[in-house]
């Protein structure tokens, strides 16, 4: 297990006074990198041979949120490597130990030149010890979306949404679905199952459902091939 420890900062506060869905997300995906670089499987490594780990699924399950200044612990562990696929999981706490959020993420290794998606080595699967899967129950992978959507005005994914692998970040789909959420809505669960990689310019269209208990929202193109759909609950 690595762990990070550190406090809420201002800037990483949403309007609320607290670290929201997206941030989350945010603190976790770099728990994971900070664990990798610590191995010696980090950015390096991976532009060296021509890799990166895709993420293929988020569930993010919250209790609370952490409130600005707050001391906070983030710890992430894999827990199965299948093929070209990685299984890991996620833990927030407050400074007491007592959980804030936990979460499960898939994983893909792709090879970068060709864009094909290959199997773990040896080596990179003998950096990363296994541990005991979280204690949470799971959903399926795939959302499922057969409601009726609603179009919104479509989106063009700037410069700041982009990662070192010149794709739109993984948690800025969350963040950009969160304008599509009202503000009495409660989120206590955020999945999403990524399908394609927007990058630079890409317009994204979003589509949306919504009910009392859920909001769906397909990030996709003008036909509503998804780049990525999110799903958020307001009960677990």
């Amino acid at each position: 297990m690595y762990i990070h420890d550190r406090r809420v900062t201002y800037s990483e506060i949403s309007m609320r006074g607290y670290a929201d869905i997206a941030q989350i997300a945010e603190y976790f995906q770099d728990c994971s990198v900070f664990q990798s670089e610590v191995l010696g499987m980090g950015l390096e490594y991976l532009t060296e041979h021509h890799l990166a780990w895709l993420l293929a699924s988020w569930q993010i399950d919250v209790d609370t949120y952490p409130e600005m200044g707050s001391q906070i612990r983030v710890s992430t562990w894999p827990y199965k490597f299948d093929a070209a696929f990685g299984y890991r999981n996620f833990m927030l706490q407050d400074e007491n130990g007592k959980r804030i959020a936990v979460a499960n993420s898939q994983w893909i290794l792709v090879d970068t030149e060709s864009g094909r998606v290959v199997r773990i080595t040896p080596e990179i699967a003998s950096h990363y010890p296994m541990e005991k899967k979280a204690d949470m129950t799971c959903a399926p992978r795939k959302i499922a979306f057969k409601e009726e959507k609603k179009e919104q005005k479509p989106i063009c994914v700037p410069k700041a949404f982009i990662d070192t692998n010149q794709h739109m970040n993984n948690a800025q789909y969350i963040r950009t679905a969160l304008e599509y959420v009202p503000e009495t809505f409660h989120i206590r669960q955020v999945r999403v199952e990524y399908k394609k990689a927007a990058v630079l310019h890409d317009q994204l269209h979003p589509f949306v459902y919504m009910d009392e208990q859920i909001i769906k929202i397909l990030l996709g193109d003008q036909e509503a091939h998804p780049y990525a759909v999110v799903e958020f609950k307001n009960q677990i």
